[in-house]
């Protein structure tokens, strides 16, 4: 049997695994990417890779240092005094509204990943200080979307875009994108997502997240109490790593874990509480996944199911409207099993192709690409922001409801507003 039809078969039993969860998440995405490797898709390296990457270094490193703010106290001292602030008032709606925009802002600028890992702890605690009033379940997802949505507002924000760059860059005859060329349906999308949170995506969370609450990992029942020279050192360090992640000196892996050794190193948190606080699980879906994807990539499925596109409706004149919302339905598809990024650096070539035979705009179509690329909202392995949310409690299913919603709406605008905003 091919490599390219064994890839496909795995990969839709490991959708169906994550849709029943009759397996643990963790546990599928290590199945999917291990499968990969005893069908000969890939190498064992490139199964386990992930573990070491960068961004999986910087999910840990956060985690370790939310966790050390909140064993210090400080996240809970934090969280009351904004939750107190008048325009909060104690409303959900109103926190989750100023948390999206903060973080929708932040994320046009620094890694979407690093922006909803540093509000991560800080809803935690306002949460702990609301009295039920305010539930990190209510939050965290939209948390997560809003850093994807932020991300692609500019050139910056997230991976896809700057890979879509290289290949225009490298495609004689056609320009690279300015830095703000994306902000225009970036805004638009941002807006909808606002309204969609506010609105029916609320009610949505309110029925279906009816599962309870998920305790802090780093707090227990008794009161956590420390010096106020430590919960001034764990502030300081979270500090610095914002200002290292902005800066961009180092890698924000190598900057995350820095900070938890500090944390370590003076005691904010001791070495027994990171491997009990840890949150293995997302550590385990975000590495497996990155390998499962990356089967994915090598197999040539991906390249099958474009090529078929392009050969069934983009020749001869075709509708380009058409062409053109099915490579985006086929990249938000795509981007909810596999990487973002590598469904980029697949299809954008694919769709510039495309429209250069049919006599359209390909910067149009990369556009379109990039935007739908980071719309994978519906799984937790699209993107690292939607991974790291799963400390929320959430399941596939939830993603799929309220996230797959969104999915839905923000794919529509995309296919219809991009060739109104950018023109073929």
């Amino acid at each position: 049997m091919p490599q390219l039809v064994i890839a496909l078969i795995i990969t839709v039993l490991v959708i169906i695994s994550f849709a029943v969860q009759v397996i643990p998440l963790p546990l599928t995405a290590m199945l999917g990417a291990l499968a990969m490797v005893v069908f000969g898709i890939i190498e064992p390296a490139d199964a386990i890779s992930a573990f070491g990457s960068d961004t999986v270094m910087m999910v840990a490193g956060v985690i370790i240092i939310g966790n050390a703010i909140f064993e210090t106290g400080l996240a809970e001292k934090l969280g009351a005094s904004i939750l107190n602030l008048p325009i909060i008032g104690g409303k959900e709606k109103r926190l989750l509204l100023i948390v999206m925009i903060i973080i929708t802002v932040l994320s046009a600028f620094v890694s979407n990943t690093a922006a909803v890992a540093m509000f991560l702890p800080l809803v935690a605690s306002i949460a702990q200080s609301s009295n039920g009033k305010i539930k990190k379940k209510n939050c965290y997802m939209a948390m997560g979307i809003a850093s994807v949505v932020g991300g692609f507002c500019t050139q910056s924000g997230s991976t896809p875009q700057m890979v879509a760059q290289e290949i225009l860059l490298e495609t004689d005859g056609l320009r690279g994108l300015t830095f703000f060329e994306l902000t225009k349906i970036g805004i638009l999308i941002a807006i909808v997502m606002f309204i969609y949170f506010l609105t029916v995506g609320y009610g949505l969370q309110e029925r279906c997240f009816n599962f309870p609450e998920v305790p802090n990992t780093s707090t227990t029942q008794q009161k956590v109490s420390q010096s106020t020279w430590k919960q001034a050192v764990s502030g300081l360090i979270l500090v610095g790593c914002v200002i290292g992640f902005i800066s961009g000196v180092l890698s924000f892996g190598i900057i995350s874990l820095l900070g938890a050794c500090a944390c370590i190193l003076t005691g904010c948190i001791s070495q027994k509480r990171v491997f009990e606080t840890m949150d293995w699980s997302t550590i385990i879906v975000l590495g497996g996944s990155i390998g499962f994807a990356n089967g994915m990539e090598e197999s040539g499925a991906v390249n099958l199911i474009g090529d078929a596109l392009v050969n069934s409706f983009g020749q001869n004149g075709g509708n380009v409207l058409l062409v053109f919302g099915m490579i985006i339905l086929l990249t938000a598809l795509l981007s909810n099993v596999m990487s973002n990024t590598a469904t980029v650096a697949v299809l954008a070539p694919l769709g510039i192709d495309v429209a250069l035979k049919m006599g359209a705009d390909p910067i149009t179509f990369v556009i379109g690409i990039i935007i739908a690329s980071n719309l994978a909202f519906a799984t937790p392995i699209g993107t690292p922001p939607m991974t790291m949310v799963l400390i929320g409690g959430y399941r596939f299913s939830d993603y799929v409801k309220v996230g797959g919603l969104f999915n839905i709406i923000a794919v529509i605008v995309t296919i219809f507003a991009v060739p109104l905003l950018y023109g073929f």
